[in-house]
């Protein structure tokens, strides 16, 4: 038979196809089958099948297994992450769904299939030809199930323009019920919010201004332009700079030349930068805020200073 038909509906949800969509375009459920044991059709879950010529990809996975839960299912947490880029997952970890309005908790291999008692903020986005939790919900859902990553989560949506500290703080508004998993770590962070509103240019920049913000140092200032340059974070009164050096900075001999260059102007200026690497923000954030503590103190900044 012709697979146009089929065709039609796979490319527009990753090679996905479900035995309901072949109904309505005329495909027999004996078709059906005959397509899958041609190896046309390669079944996945009950009724789901993917189109022949489709590679498997995390994509692909999440939306069977969207469609083979039905219309109230919405990819969520983590699998939420990363369509949001903003987490990072290995081929073989399984899929998260909420469930939704449906009454149990289908057992669908490969798939972690939630079931919450929160329904608030469920209008599902589509992002990658993926129905999937917004920004918002999706931090909250990954804060109750890996808390410890909260922080992680929070400074890839900022750096990505995905929320703000006031979309964080009415999510943790809206969603405080007794025992809401997830509010906890977000109301810690925004407690003692450390970040610029001004969106950092790296998650290295994020975990940089964790350090400087959380610390008895002065309120520093975020993207300080001086001349052509412009520092990641600094203090103008006292002419210091802190500059996160990711590997990216250091691609070629001549990214070399250009940040002596960089430097040479900004000391002609009056300015002191320090340099940390990633190893040193995430590793050593006492180093570098000792660091940061002696430059300050050696431009005559005092704890007596506002």
């Amino acid at each position: 038979m012709d697979i146009r038909l089929l065709r039609s509906v796979a490319e527009s949800q990753h090679g996905v196809i479900t035995r309901h969509q072949a109904r309505e375009l005329g495909i027999t459920d004996r078709v059906w089958y005959r397509l899958q044991s041609s190896g046309i059709l390669r079944p996945t879950h009950k009724g789901v099948a993917v189109l022949v010529g489709h590679a498997e990809t995390r994509r692909q996975r999440m939306t069977a297994a969207v469609l083979s839960i039905g219309d109230h299912a919405i990819v969520s947490h983590r699998s939420a992450g990363e369509i949001w880029g903003v987490w990072n997952a290995d081929d073989d970890d399984p899929i998260d769904v909420i469930v939704g309005k449906r009454r149990g908790r289908p057992c669908i291999p490969g798939v972690n299939a939630h079931v919450p008692r929160d329904l608030d903020e469920l209008a599902p986005l589509r992002r990658d030809d993926v129905r999937v939790t917004g920004p918002a919900r999706t931090l909250l859902d990954i804060a109750g199930v890996n808390p410890l990553a909260t922080r992680f989560v929070i400074e890839r949506m900022l750096m990505a323009g995905l929320i703000t500290r006031r979309r964080i703080a009415a999510t943790v508004a809206r969603h405080s019920k007794q025992g809401r998993a997830g509010i906890g770590p977000m109301r810690e962070i925004l407690q003692s919010w450390p970040y610029e509103e001004q969106v950092a240019e790296s998650v290295l920049e994020y975990h940089l201004q964790g350090i400087l913000g959380n610390t008895a140092l002065p309120a520093y200032e975020s993207q300080i332009e001086v001349g052509p340059y412009r520092l990641d974070a600094g203090w103008s009164r006292w002419k210091v700079g802190v500059e996160a050096d990711g590997w990216g900075k250091f691609a070629s001999r001549e990214d070399f030349a250009r940040l002596a260059r960089r430097d040479n102007f900004l000391q002609s200026r009056g300015w002191a930068v320090a340099h940390f690497t990633w190893r040193d923000i995430v590793r050593r954030p006492g180093y570098v805020y000792g660091t940061v503590h002696e430059l300050l103190s050696t431009r005559g900044w005092t704890r007596h200073d506002e």
